[in-house]
């Protein structure tokens, strides 16, 4: 009841014309977190002030960046760095309401399926071509380059549900896949590609010195279509772009690297006047995950 009244009082007080007086009242608001949110929403929209609403916009964003950063910094402190977790993150700040329950659901679901489909006897590039078919054939995942109009085919969310995603969310869905069915399928940092790369079975990723990793890559997949290609084929490509060919480029992206791409690519779609604070959260948690890698 204490806790009502005060954020009442709190917001009885957002419209008020000094900016220092604001300041210290949205600081307030903030330190509720992420469950503030639908109240500060439904106050926005039973305010018709244009000003008001910009202010109550300003407090929600605030409140998911730090929201964000607290989280993520959590997330980063953990061994496994789960992709689904950290994916789920990311999107929560463009989409509070995202359950993460609910997204556990719906890819244990296309796990299971990929599962009963798979035994010990099959070869790597089979069991590639049906976790390919499954997610694109099957499930009917539609999948295109990062598009940074639709931002929602960016989230995990969208891929699994509305079965629309883009090069980014739908690599990380087929290599959270394979991790969960111990399949050494991984992204790795081809320029300007999103591609993951089938290693041979035992794949210790940092922990190889002797080879480089090319060497431990049998073949690669398309993240956008599930099409599997070789070696000639992505050569052509670094011949056709005169790109160096550097062993680094296959080597597996950690999951901090990969969320950190995530949250850089998300902040793309956020261009205008508008929404640039918003991009500005993102690189800066991009940043946060990158650094560490550095």
């Amino acid at each position: 009841m204490h806790l009502n009244a005060e954020l009442n009082a709190l917001f009885s007080l957002i419209d008020d014309p000094d900016e220092e007086i604001f300041d210290l009242i949205s600081k307030r608001i903030v330190t509720y977190g992420r469950e503030v949110i639908p109240r500060l929403e439904d106050l926005c929209e039973e305010t018709p002030d244009d000003k008001i609403q910009r202010r109550i916009g300003e407090i929600i964003r605030q409140v998911q960046f730090d929201s964000l950063v607290s989280e993520i910094q959590l997330w980063n402190a953990e061994n496994t760095h789960d992709l689904l977790t950290g994916s789920h993150l990311i999107a929560s700040y463009s989409y509070p309401h995202l359950s993460l329950n609910a997204l556990r659901e719906k890819v244990a679901h296309i796990k299971k399926e990929i599962w009963l489909e798979t035994n010990d006897l099959l070869t790597s590039l089979e069991t590639a071509t049906l976790v390919s078919k499954i997610l694109f054939q099957f499930q009917k995942i539609r999948s295109e380059r990062n598009n940074y109009e639709h931002l929602e085919h960016f989230c995990l969310h969208s891929v699994v549900e509305k079965k629309k995603g883009n090069a980014l969310s739908t690599g990380i869905l087929y290599q959270l896949l394979c991790e969960m069915l111990e399949i050494p399928i991984l992204q790795i940092s081809v320029p300007d590609q999103n591609i993951l790369a089938c290693f041979q079975r035992g794949f210790m990723g940092d922990l190889v010195t002797d080879q480089s990793f090319q060497a431990q890559i049998l073949f690669y997949i398309d993240a956008t279509t599930g099409k599997l290609y070789g070696q000639y084929d992505l050569d052509k490509y670094f011949q056709q772009y005169r790109i160096p060919k550097k062993d680094s480029y296959f080597k597996p992206l950690s999951h901090q690297m990969i969320i950190g791409n995530m949250a850089a690519e998300l902040g793309k779609c956020y261009l205008s006047a508008r929404d640039l604070e918003r991009k500005k959260d993102l690189d800066k948690i991009a940043n946060l995950l990158t650094r560490t890698e550095k």
